[in-house]
């Protein structure tokens, strides 16, 4: 039997859109694991997405929507070391924990769930994580 692979939908790789207003409250709480990265000496990027629909007559009172914002964190040589965003109803930081294996073959990621009032132990998390992987 054949494998089949399914394309994904952008709510699939990008999530469902949210407001601006949770766009803004996510972005906040990624810029203070940011802020313990960056102290660490580790570099990570803030990604946004802008939602934007095109029609004809565009209705200039309509909402702004948002895709979760991500922060990426990548090693020198390019490699994606984690991928953190914010659980859409806890609020929680969701830690996606790139797993390589011999050959460098992918393998499934590894995530943790960090509470969101704890940004340090993100950061204490990557910076282990990063530090095991030298």
């Amino acid at each position: 039997m054949a494998c089949t692979h399914t394309t994904a939908s952008a709510d699939d790789l990008l999530g469902q859109p949210i407001s601006e207003e949770k766009a803004v409250a996510q972005n906040a709480a990624l810029d203070r694991v940011l802020k313990h990265l960056t102290a660490a000496g580790v570099h990570a990027e803030l990604i946004k997405r802008l939602v934007v629909e095109c029609e004809i007559n565009p209705d200039p009172s309509a909402a702004t929507f948002w895709h979760p914002p991500e922060l990426k964190i990548y090693a020198d040589e390019g490699w994606r070391v984690a991928t953190i965003s914010i659980g859409p109803r806890s609020g929680s930081y969701m830690v996606e924990l790139a797993q390589w294996g011999e050959d460098n073959e992918p393998r499934p990621d590894k995530i943790e769930v960090i509470s969101g009032s704890r940004p340090e132990w993100v950061a204490t998390l990557i910076t282990g994580s990063w530090e095991g992987a030298s």
